[in-house]
């Protein structure tokens, strides 16, 4: 009954007047939100295909920068936690060492027969001089100096062939002998004497023997023995310590 009463009243034109008042009091309000509604969505709008893809563009070399930085960040990290490692094992023991960054290999990522070579950038001008040892950040052996020059030298690596070493086995007698690189992937100690017992798992180091190794760096482990009955001689594979895929820091022991 109500609402039948209010439609008699609008449409009777009675309170036209102030019907009118009050749209004049609220189109300004409405006006300024409907004006105000359709900044905001201009403003959200997307722009041009150029637009975009010029944001896109520096996204992109944003993305690729901080890509590199966190590379950076990550090679820095792991050279730095190298370093400490070589520190500790030569702090510990004494050796006094120059620390060197490789900067030049060959055939390294080839088994080979063929010569395979670290070139560090340390040489006769720092003291560096045929015959001394390079060592990991865990302390083992994985080079032996073939030559310097005053600014960079040359080494082979424990697992190249004509690369030796004198070595002792962590056995009973302490038998010796002199390790050579087996192909590029293992070590070799021929011509051991039959009476000596060696065992799988003994350890090998340098004997101290050579002319500017000292003793007690360690080489490797021994993964096999080759013995037979009727043979004057026994031979063993030794299997190196350490990786030379990831080297990108080593330590020269002086003498």
């Amino acid at each position: 009954m109500a609402l039948a009463l209010i439609f008699i009243i609008h449409f009777s034109g009675i309170v036209r007047p102030v019907e009118n008042f009050f749209v004049s009091l609220i189109n300004p309000v409405s006006n300024y939100f409907h004006d105000f509604a359709f900044k905001l969505k201009k403003q959200n709008l997307p722009g041009s295909r150029e637009d975009l893809q010029a944001q896109l563009d520096i996204l992109q070399k944003q993305r690729a920068k901080d890509t590199v930085d966190e590379v950076k960040l990550k090679l820095l990290l792991e050279e730095n936690s190298k370093l400490r490692e070589q520190l500790n094992f030569l702090n510990n023991n004494n050796y006094r060492y120059l620390s060197a960054n490789i900067i030049a290999r060959k055939n390294i990522f080839f088994g080979s027969e063929q010569i395979q070579d670290l070139i560090i950038d340390r040489g006769s001008d720092d003291g560096v001089i045929p015959g001394l040892a390079l060592v990991n950040e865990e302390g083992v052996i994985i080079a032996k100096v073939l030559e310097s020059k005053a600014k960079s030298s040359r080494a082979c690596l424990t697992v190249s062939p004509d690369c030796r070493v004198a070595v002792a086995i962590m056995n009973k007698n302490k038998t010796i002998g002199l390790s050579d690189g087996d192909l590029g992937l293992t070590i070799k100690l021929d011509y051991i004497p039959q009476s000596e017992e060696i065992e799988i798992g003994d350890i090998v180091i340098s004997s101290g023997l050579g002319d500017n190794i000292p003793r007690g760096l360690v080489l490797g482990r021994v993964d096999q023995v080759n013995k037979q009955s009727n043979e004057i001689w026994q031979d063993v594979n030794i299997e190196s310590l350490a990786s030379i895929y990831d080297l990108t820091v080593v330590s020269v022991i002086l003498p």
